[in-house]
């Protein structure tokens, strides 16, 4: 996995989103898969900069919280939403969400995978990572190649989730998403990690020589088609 450290969070956010328009320009239709979070905010304020047309796009989600509804405040959906896909012209019909009130958790994740591969594979991946390393909601712990799955949240996980939901989180204790298997998959993968808050964790990642099952994140390393995309602060 290649390093690339920029002096601002905007330079970052920036590279990364000339990364989309480089595979939009000869696949229109491409498929785009992109974290919700706070890091993703000035990556999708330079995608919104570059002026794409998303009309033949295509979205699958990341990851989300279990058994809470898309329209409550909080949601990765919602987030996407409010802060990416209202502001694009991407179709209804080509964006993919998991069903965070699925009664059969295998089967939903079963639905995501298979439209991941009608729609011929992943061709972006712009992921976050947690302070616990963790890269969707894959917590330490989980399987290098594990699929998609219903995943049990982290405590460092449930610590930081409230920022989400602007006060005290609901009582959310799982998780549904792509797995690493999934996600190495990707032709592209930008892992965007911004901010002095993510310094020590970022430093553990950079100075793993091979994968740790206990730091999700590093399973990129090795990947050719993987990058790391720092600001200064992070370092």
């Amino acid at each position: 996995m290649k390093t690339v450290i920029f002096d601002t969070e905007a330079e970052a956010a920036h590279y990364a989103a000339d990364g989309v328009a480089r595979i939009m320009a000869k696949k229109p239709a491409a498929l785009l898969c992109l974290a919700a979070g706070h890091t993703s905010i000035p990556f999708f304020d330079a995608l919104i900069d570059k002026g794409l047309d998303f009309s033949q796009a295509r979205f699958v989600e990341l990851d989300e919280w279990m058994d809470l509804p898309h329209d409550r405040s909080g949601s990765c959906a919602g987030f996407l939403k409010i802060h990416f896909f209202s502001r694009i012209n991407a179709a209804e019909g080509n964006i993919c969400l998991f069903d965070p009130l699925a009664v059969d958790g295998e089967a939903e994740c079963r639905r995501v995978t298979d439209q991941i591969a009608v729609w011929g594979g992943i061709d972006y991946l712009l992921l976050g990572m947690g302070l616990n390393g963790h890269i969707a909601l894959n917590e330490p712990g989980c399987g290098l190649d594990c699929p998609a799955h219903v995943t049990a949240l982290s405590k460092t996980t449930l610590e930081v989730s409230p920022k989400y939901f602007g006060g005290a989180a609901p009582p959310i204790t799982r998780g549904i998403t792509l797995g690493l298997a999934d996600l190495t998959a990707a032709r592209l993968i930008h892992l965007l990690v911004l901010g002095s808050h993510k310094r020590e964790i970022c430093a553990r990642l950079r100075s793993l020589s091979a994968p740790d099952s206990e730091l999700p994140a590093s399973a990129l390393l090795g990947l050719e088609h993987a990058e790391l995309v720092m600001d200064k602060s992070t370092t």
